[in-house]
């Protein structure tokens, strides 16, 4: 489900950055949803995720009002960069970063 998921962001950034989107019904169709679960999914990245989304009436497509890149997964930082990290409020200390996935979406 995760891969499913993940793949539909990655879909979704894709048509958005290209302004290929087309109506929300044919976006939804695009997507594998309903024209209705489009609108859920769209209030989900747009409240949860914040992402700065707006459909244009005359092109008929949805585009990103800001520039900036919409990033998602794991990063393994190096040491200059821990002391700007937060998660939560709460500090994380080098020794607790461990991993790898990083996957950037530029807008």
């Amino acid at each position: 489900m995760l891969h499913k998921i993940t793949q539909r962001l990655i879909y979704v950034n894709h048509l958005i950055k290209s302004k290929s989107t087309g109506t929300p019904k044919q976006l939804a169709k695009k997507l594998g949803l309903s024209e209705r679960g489009w609108f859920k999914f769209r209030d989900e990245l747009v409240n949860d995720l914040e992402l700065p989304i707006a459909y244009c009436n005359y092109r008929k497509t949805y585009y990103y009002t800001t520039s900036g890149s919409f990033e998602m997964g794991f990063r393994k930082l190096n040491e200059s960069d821990t002391h700007k990290l937060i998660a939560g409020r709460s500090y994380i200390a080098p020794s607790q970063i461990n991993v790898s996935l990083f996957t950037s979406f530029h807008i």
